[in-house]
């Protein structure tokens, strides 16, 4: 199986940021009528020039099981070396402190897949310690992985243009503010991904839970 280490936020942090991501694309092209010609134009022989429509641009969301901040890509992991993993995870992330965090911007990407992402903010240091914490562990475990994959932010799904067309100007790298509830996971997820002729599918292999404290009180828990 593939596993993988994620923070999954709350089901309404996600929905929120997928509604906000809706407003990066720009409406469906609008259609107009253009007049007959009349007598005279069929006379002189003038033709009829249709303006041109442009092709439609679509946000593909991301199924919501899909939306994480991802930790950690272990690659084909067996059922022994995952629980190995788990416990070596458990011995020590529940000194790992939990941190509050919000989605600030929901961004298109600059280039080709542009992926649409929900930007991070809040305590993102404490989340990058846990970060590099599981990848320490990892590595103890004989788990040997990139440090610089990771990245304080969710991707939402990605922009295509309808008919394969180059993505206008004005969305490439296009941004906006949106100001997400504070949240606070509280535990890692281990993951495992499967590649069906349906897609992909994802199911919870275990949790390893972190630490909590009076800050987090008001802010909600991730699943």
């Amino acid at each position: 199986m593939q596993l993988h280490a994620v923070i999954v936020p709350p089901p309404g942090v996600i929905q929120a940021a997928l509604e906000a991501a809706e407003g990066l694309s720009p409406p469906a092209p609008v259609v107009t009528e253009v007049p007959k010609h009349g007598l005279l134009d069929r006379i002189i022989g003038r033709r009829k020039v249709e303006p041109p429509t442009p092709p439609a641009v679509t946000l593909l969301t991301a199924a919501p099981e899909a939306v994480f901040v991802r930790l950690a890509k272990f690659g084909n992991v067996t059922a022994t070396d995952a629980a190995g993993l788990a416990a070596a995870l458990e011995e020590v992330a529940g000194d790992w402190r939990a941190p509050v965090l919000h989605v600030s911007t929901v961004r298109v990407a600059e280039a080709d897949p542009y992926d649409v992402t929900a930007q991070l903010d809040g305590d993102v240091g404490a989340l990058r310690d846990i970060y590099s914490n599981v990848i320490e562990v990892a590595r103890l475990q004989r788990f040997y992985l990139d440090r610089r994959s990771f990245r304080s932010e969710l991707v939402l799904g990605t922009v295509q243009v309808e008919d394969g067309s180059p993505l206008p100007d004005d969305l490439a790298g296009a941004e906006a503010p949106h100001q997400g509830v504070r949240w606070s996971p509280s535990h890692i997820t281990l993951l495992r991904t499967s590649f069906t002729d349906a897609g992909t599918t994802f199911a919870e292999v275990g949790r390893v839970e972190l630490a909590h404290g009076a800050e987090e009180s008001d802010a909600l828990t991730g699943a």
